[in-house]
């Protein structure tokens, strides 16, 4: 009789213990324990910060982009045609555009 008891006692802590164990397992951890990713963009080797913009040069044509996430991955997206650095003149083409809208 005391051994049935004694077996019927082991199996019920064991089944205690189990389920506290798996709860353990699934408890969520604070947030200040998981480090989030450094996150960036490159261009030309340097490091572009998610959000800012940069002027990309590929296959010879320019354009403005900015640093975003897609996906989980750092992206950039295209934001307008050419980059204003590049739209800038010099003295002389700008004096001569200026002419020529004056005589018109």
């Amino acid at each position: 009789m005391h051994r049935y008891l004694i077996i019927i006692l082991s199996v019920l802590l064991v089944s205690i213990w189990n389920a506290q164990a798996q709860e353990s397992k699934f408890r969520k951890r604070p947030r200040s324990l998981f480090k989030q990713p450094d996150c960036y963009c490159t261009n030309r080797g340097k490091r572009i910060e998610l959000g800012d913009f940069s002027c990309l040069y590929v296959d010879g044509t320019s354009y403005l982009a900015q640093c975003q996430m897609a996906l989980n991955n750092p992206m950039w997206r295209k934001i307008q045609d050419g980059c204003p650095t590049t739209r800038l003149e010099t003295k002389q083409q700008t004096s001569k555009i200026l002419q020529k809208a004056k005589s018109n």
